[in-house]
């Protein structure tokens, strides 16, 4: 009878052993088993991107001339300096004109004398009392006199120095009192409304230029700021050490801040791409030169290598590959995901929060 209760004894305890293995094993297991990561996703979007361009270039006067006096004498006054923003046709110096003055006056009685000539000579020519070689002689003292006349009145207006299109003084070179001779540089102005861009395309680029394409420019004197151009010329032949071609873009300065000779970095509008691909940037990350998202399906993160494009603003990014629309990818708590790792997607908060 003893023996038989120790049998059943040593069956109960093997039976409870094994009982206490089994839930041991199972609660390691559970142990074991990660929790499933909290995250909120965002839903992949379209955007409108612009396809640009980087250039960088130098602004350029779209005229300039070296005005040089077309009369000799001493300069008797100055009208416009340095800066000054003067009109086609403004008188910017004078040279001295009284000799000239004298001159044409003494010119306009010469011809009024032979026009007097010639009133009395025409009725004696049709009664015949003058031959026509007589007549021909008074005719060509009027004429003459006429363009001895006409010539001084171009010399008088020449004494005036005009300015031949509408910009701005970039250099005085005379003083008042200076003398100075026929082709005497007296100003160089320059046409700084617009302002030529002058840059170069690389070689890669240049199927997608086009005459009248939008240009954006910054300059370093006025940061944060963009002035808008288009595209006005397209060089015929690429340089073929830098592998570009040469452009040229015409800038409206209108309230004249910009100035030429100014450095300016350029983006130029070559496309419009309505349905571009966009994901929150914080739904990126780079590792060892990877940069990479989670697309989230099914409860389950999937690691995805993928590749940007444009910076959009507004805290998204294009992705031109590893995406597609009506993906979910995961916005938050990316530092504790792995390819395969459970989630749970949030709801109580914005999408992409």
């Amino acid at each position: 009878m003893n023996r038989v209760l120790a049998l059943v004894a040593a069956v109960l305890l093997l039976a409870a052993a094994s009982g206490c293995g089994r839930s041991e094993a199972e609660g390691m297991a559970r142990e074991a088993r990660p929790e499933a990561v909290s995250v909120t996703v965002a839903p992949v979007a379209t955007r409108p991107v612009e396809r640009t361009v980087s250039v960088v270039g130098t602004l350029a006067a779209n005229q300039q001339a070296d005005l040089a006096s077309e009369a000799e004498g001493q300069i008797v006054a100055i009208e416009a300096d340095l800066g000054d923003r003067v009109k086609r046709d403004q008188v910017l110096a004078r040279v001295r004109r009284d000799v000239i003055e004298t001159k044409l006056r003494e010119a306009e009685a010469t011809v009024e004398k032979a026009d007097a000539d010639d009133t009395r000579a025409k009725p004696l020519r049709q009664q015949g009392i003058i031959s026509e070689q007589e007549y021909a002689q008074v005719r060509w003292a009027l004429e003459t006199a006429r363009a001895r006349r006409d010539e001084l009145r171009i010399e008088l207006d020449r004494t005036a120095i005009r300015a031949p299109f509408d910009g701005s003084v970039a250099a005085r070179l005379v003083d008042t009192g200076n003398y100075v001779r026929s082709g005497t540089v007296v100003f160089r102005l320059v046409q700084d409304d617009p302002l030529k861009f002058r840059g170069e395309v690389p070689e890669r680029d240049v199927p997608s230029v086009r005459v009248g394409q939008v240009m954006r420019i910054a300059v370093d004197a006025f940061p944060g700021e963009s002035f808008s151009g288009k595209v006005a010329r397209v060089g015929s032949a690429s340089d073929a050490a830098a592998r570009s071609l040469a452009f040229e873009a015409l800038v409206p300065n209108g309230d004249g801040r910009l100035r030429p000779g100014f450095f300016g970095h350029g983006d130029l509008v070559i496309r419009h791409d309505e349905q571009a691909l966009a994901v929150p940037r914080n739904a990126i990350s780079t590792f060892a030169g990877v940069t990479k998202l989670f697309v989230v399906d099914g409860g389950v993160a999937r690691e995805r290598s993928v590749t940007l494009g444009v910076d959009l603003g507004d805290g998204w990014v294009e992705v031109v590959q590893g995406v597609a629309t009506g993906m979910q990818v995961a916005t938050s708590g990316l530092a504790k995901l792995a390819d395969g790792t459970e989630v749970v997607v949030r709801t109580d908060a914005a999408p992409g929060a």
